[in-house]
């Protein structure tokens, strides 16, 4: 495994501190303790700040390449941090090889149009490059690809023009979350070289109430099942990054405001594809590569999308953002002011005044109602914001439990052959023996070879 690091020397002299702080206020490219970064502001219009707070990803504390963004009075704005191969890059994310991303973040705006996630740009091979709008009609199309992973995102759904995105190619279930696949047009917009037009390629939650601010993201396994749907991003790779982008034009009138933190940001390539769903907000262990995603009744769904192992438990501590701790029972859960908590998958989102007469959506702040228990209890996720902690009004008689044990991969639960360590053997998804030689057939498989088990994708 190879983590995005490049070793910093710290060189304190004088009055230089090594604490100082490196701040952007306009358009530009630049490595930062081995990620590169990036902020683009269309047309340079309002004032914006990217503070570049990274470190080299390596380390018990490791943070990656994090960042602070705010902007005001902007049109459409990115900020990010990851990986760039740049424009003469030869090769394709499979040459690349595993890519993965370990992310924390907050965020603060009402821009209806803005987004959290993966982002980048990549070409089509060639004889991939379309000739054909979403809508059917004929266009030249740039072989430049712009992609999204998203994982929050504002009111706005950026694939529900029906003339530039058409209907979805495909969806799946990656990191405990379910994505469509949806391909939209771009028609004479900005591009990585001047304007012209392109194709967009899109992972887009298909509930809202898998919208995160924390996880795992394999980012290979979105691009595989593009591939599979049809969304054909072979070409070679341009970049892969976590971004914040915010787009407010109304009547060329830019009017974008707020402000985000990317907190952890520990990019990972060459590694082996991840089987956890994702880690804590906090920096929790994630699965191994042969743990399991989902056991007993817990679904990652129930705690946007996180590995069982990052799920606490045997506490009645109040659990802070992004994390998710596993009780016996309670008497009273209530989010505090514009916050949103889920147990067992059933959220409750309070408004921004007490008085649902005074709150902007109209809902005040209710409590949590006590849904079916799952694992006999209820697995609390706090996705944005806090609970209410005054005089403990939203945490009321919290029992403590012990959450169940988890078993191994399906693999386990079929018999094994008795090979020899060096020779593979190769399973199903669903953990069916087929045998030790790869199979021909498209599709996800594991192989385990000694005490080694990977997952592998057949085209």
């Amino acid at each position: 495994m190879k983590v995005i690091a490049k070793v910093l020397s710290l060189i304190v002299a004088g009055s230089l501190s090594a604490f100082a702080q490196t701040i952007w206020t306009s358009n530009k490219i630049e490595p930062y303790n081995g990620y590169d970064y990036e902020l683009w502001n269309q047309d340079n219009s309002g004032t914006v700040k990217m503070t570049l707070t990274g470190d080299n990803g390596t380390g018990p504390n490791a943070k990656g390449g994090t960042f602070d963004a705010e902007w005001s009075n902007t049109c459409n704005v990115l900020f990010r941090s990851g990986k760039k191969w740049g424009p003469n890059s030869t090769q394709s994310h499979t040459d690349i090889g595993q890519i993965t991303f370990d992310f924390a973040a907050t965020w603060n705006s009402t821009d209806d149009v803005r987004y959290l996630g993966l982002y980048g740009w990549a070409y089509f091979k060639p004889d991939k490059v379309p000739t054909k709008r979403e809508n059917g009609s004929t266009a030249t199309f740039s072989n430049q690809i712009e992609w999204y992973i998203i994982q929050n995102r504002g009111s706005y759904n950026p694939t529900t023009n029906s003339d530039l995105c058409g209907t979805a190619k495909g969806e799946a279930t990656i990191n405990g979350v379910t994505y469509e696949f949806k391909v939209c047009d771009r028609i004479g917009q900005p591009m990585l070289t001047g304007n012209g037009n392109f194709k967009q390629f899109f992972s887009i939650p298909k509930s809202t109430s898998q919208h995160r601010t924390s996880g795992i993201i394999d980012a290979s396994a979105h691009f595989n099942a593009w591939h599979n749907a049809g969304m054909y991003m072979d070409g070679p790779l341009y970049e892969v990054a976590m971004k914040i982008e915010s787009y407010k034009c109304n009547n060329n009138q830019a009017q974008g405001s707020g402000t985000g933190s990317v907190t952890k940001n520990i990019l990972t390539i060459g590694s082996t594809p991840p089987s956890s769903s994702s880690s804590s907000a906090g920096g929790g262990n994630s699965s191994s590569s042969g743990e399991a995603e989902v056991c007993g009744e817990y679904q990652p769904s129930f705690c946007g999308g996180m590995a069982f192992a990052s799920v606490l438990d045997n506490s009645i501590a109040i659990p802070s953002t992004g994390e998710c701790l596993f009780v016996g029972d309670f008497e009273v859960i209530q989010p505090a002011l514009s916050s949103t908590v889920s147990i067992n998958g059933v959220e409750n989102t309070c408004g921004n005044d007490w008085n649902a007469d005074n709150d902007d959506l109209g809902i005040g702040c209710p409590w949590n109602t006590k849904p079916s228990a799952k694992d006999g209890g209820y697995y609390v996720y706090v996705r944005t914001g806090t609970i209410n902690s005054y005089e403990n009004n939203g945490w009321q008689d919290v029992v403590a439990k012990t959450k169940p044990s988890c078993g191994p991969t399906p693999i386990a639960h079929y018999p094994q052959p008795v090979v020899n360590s060096k020779v593979p053997t190769y399973y199903t998804i669903k953990g069916e023996p087929v045998g030790s030689t790869k199979p021909v057939v498209p599709g996800v498989y594991f192989v385990k070879q000694g005490s080694s088990i990977q997952k592998i994708v057949v085209r």
